[in-house]
This record gives C-alpha cells, structure tokens and sequence, in this order.
C-alpha cells in the first residue's frame, strides 16, 4: 500500500509550507488512501443531510455544487 503523505509535492510539504520534518515528526502526515477514505465518509454523511441543508453548504462553500453526491454511497 502507498505510504506517501497526501501533502507531499515534489520532495516538498503543501500542508505546511516549511520543510516537513518526516512521517514519524509530522503531525499532519495522512497517506492518501487514508484521505480518500475520509473523503468518502465525509461525502457520505453530507449526502444524508437534508437537501436544504446541502443547498445551504453547496453555496456557501462550493459555488453551488455539491461534489459529494456524486460520491457517496446514497
């Protein structure tokens, strides 16, 4: 399983914008299987939100699409 941190740029930490002190020191190292898998939680639970609940997240952060229905396990 890929291990690298989802952050990871180009030998560079996106996350933090300064040198990442590795995986053991970093408190914000994630491997991407890891942020996928939360991202599908997350989907998944705003999909079960009320649709006028969703609207009000949709535009307030999203310009008014709602990129989680098309992900989650309705």
């Amino acid at each position: 399983m890929d291990e690298r941190c989802f952050a990871m740029h180009w030998g560079e930490c996106s996350a933090l914008k300064v040198h990442c002190p590795g995986r053991q020191a970093c408190a914000f190292y994630k491997p991407r299987w890891m942020l996928e898998k939360e991202q599908r939680r997350i989907d998944n639970r705003l999909s079960h939100l009320p649709m006028e609940r969703q609207a009000q997240i949709s535009e307030r952060y999203y310009d008014g699409e709602m990129p989680w229905r098309e992900h989650a396990l309705v």
